[in-house]
C-alpha cells in the first residue's frame, strides 16, 4: 500500500521532469546542432587527409605535421604577442577612458556613444576603413602625419612586417578598448562614495585614492575584462584577415590567420581542422583560468 502510494506520489514530478525537459529540449539540440556538431566533426576532419571529396583516415598525422612546422610555432608567438599587446593595451585605455567618464559632469552620454562608436562597427568594415585611411598615396594617415611634420615621406603601414604589426595591434585597440572601457565604468559607479572620502579626510592623494581605493574595488572586474579579453583577441580573425592576411612576411600571421590560409589557401583541411583544435585547446586554458579565479575564494581554497 505504501509502495503504491509513493508511485502515484512520484507520478506529478515525474510529469514535472518531462515538461522541463521538453521546455529544455530545443535549446539543447540548437546548442549540439551549433556548437557540439561542428567541433566534433573539426576534431573528426583534423584525423583524416582530405583532398577535394576525397579523404583518408590518417590518425595523428596531421597533428605530428602542425607542431613540427615552424610555421605553427611562428604563428603562436604571433599570436600571443598580439594579444599580450592587445590586451594591455585595452585596459589601460579602456580603465583611463572609464576613469575620465566617471569624473565629467557634462556631456556624459554624448562621450560614451562616441567612444562606444568603434566597438558597434563589425570588425570587417572597421578593418577596411583602416585599410583605406592607412593606403601609403592616398590614405589620410600620411596626408596628416606629413602635414604635421611628423613624418617626411609617405609610409607603407602594412609593407613592412614592424609598421603592419603596429597597424593591426593600433586597430584592434581602436576596437577593443570601449568593451574594456564599459565594464570598468560599470564597475565603478559600484564603489561607494564613502571610501573616496574616507581616504581623502585622511590625506590621500589622487594616486592614493586610485592605488588603494578603486583598485582593490576593482580587482574581480579586471581579473574577468582581461581574460575574457584574451579569449576573445587571441581567436580573432576578421581584422588581421582584411588588412595583412598575414603578411608582411608572416609578420601579422595570427593562429586564425594561418587557419584560414592552411585551409582554402592551401587546400589542406585535415591539417587547418587539427590547428583549430589546438586553438580551442588554448582558448579552453584560458576558459578554466577565468573560471578559477572567478569562483568565490572559499570554493577556490578548497
Amino acid at each position: 500500500m505504501a509502495a503504491l502510494s509513493l508511485r502515484r506520489g512520484a507520478t506529478p514530478w515525474t510529469r514535472r521532469r518531462r515538461v522541463g525537459y521538453a521546455f529544455v529540449a530545443p535549446v539543447f539540440l540548437f546548442l549540439c546542432a551549433v556548437v557540439v556538431f561542428p567541433l566534433l566533426h573539426a576534431f573528426w576532419t583534423s584525423l583524416h587527409r582530405v583532398r577535394g571529396l576525397s579523404s583518408t583516415f590518417v590518425g595523428m598525422q596531421n597533428y605530428v605535421r602542425v607542431l613540427t612546422d615552424d610555421a605553427f610555432w611562428h604563428s603562436l608567438l604571433v599570436s600571443l604577442q598580439f594579444t599580450g599587446a592587445c590586451v594591455a593595451l585595452h585596459m589601460v585605455i579602456g580603465l583611463g577612458l572609464a576613469l575620465l567618464l566617471d569624473e565629467l559632469r557634462f556631456a556624459r552620454t554624448a562621450l560614451r556613444i562616441a567612444f562606444l562608436t568603434p566597438w558597434m562597427v563589425a570588425p570587417a568594415i572597421g578593418a577596411t576603413i583602416w585599410l583605406w585611411m592607412l593606403e601609403p598615396q592616398f590614405g589620410v594617415v600620411n596626408y596628416l602625419l606629413q602635414a604635421a611634420g611628423i613624418i617626411p615621406s609617405p609610409l607603407a603601414w602594412l609593407g613592412t612586417p614592424a609598421l603592419a604589426f603596429a597597424s593591426v595591434v593600433t586597430v584592434d585597440v581602436w576596437r577593443g578598448a570601449p568593451f574594456v572601457m564599459l565594464l570598468m565604468l560599470a564597475g565603478l559607479q559600484t564603489i561607494p562614495r564613502e571610501q573616496y572620502e574616507a581616504a581623502g579626510i585622511d590625506g590621500a592623494n589622487a594616486w592614493q585614492r586610485f592605488r588603494y581605493v578603486t583598485l582593490p574595488n576593482l580587482r574581480y572586474l579586471l581579473i574577468v575584462a582581461s581574460t575574457l579579453d584574451v579569449i576573445n583577441t587571441i581567436r580573432h580573425y576578421d581584422t588581421i584577415g582584411v588588412m595583412t592576411a598575414g603578411g608582411p612576411a608572416g609578420a601579422t600571421e595570427v593562429l586564425p590567420v594561418l587557419l584560414f590560409n592552411t585551409a582554402f589557401r592551401g587546400n589542406r583541411f585535415g591539417d587547418a581542422a587539427a590547428i583549430g583544435v589546438l586553438l580551442m585547446l588554448i582558448v579552453l586554458a584560458f576558459a578554466i583560468f577565468h573560471i578559477h579565479f572567478t569562483r568565490p575564494d572559499q570554493e577556490r581554497a578548497r
